[in-house]
């Protein structure tokens, strides 16, 4: 008999609620996709918190080890992560 788990399945950036405390789990994709978050300072194993979310499908801004930074909707699609708070 399979037992069920109560922990939810991780959520992308883009999903997360605004005004919420992610860990960083996992960044799904190629190597440009790595490059661009490593730019912005976005790593596994960060905490990052959403600031606010443009309409229509806009940017994220986060805040990421102090700094604040935009990121695009399909770049917020790869990164996998857990609230916090």
């Amino acid at each position: 008999m399979k037992t069920v788990s109560s922990k939810r399945p991780p959520l992308t950036l883009y999903q997360a609620r605004p005004e919420s405390t992610l860990k960083v789990l996992a960044i799904s994709g190629g190597w440009g996709v790595r490059r661009n978050l490593n730019e912005v300072g976005v790593h596994v194993g960060d905490s990052i918190r959403i600031l606010r979310r443009a309409p229509f499908g806009g940017p994220l801004m986060i805040e990421s080890h102090g700094t604040e930074v935009a990121i695009g909707r399909q770049l917020a699609e790869k990164v996998k992560v857990d609230v916090i708070r």
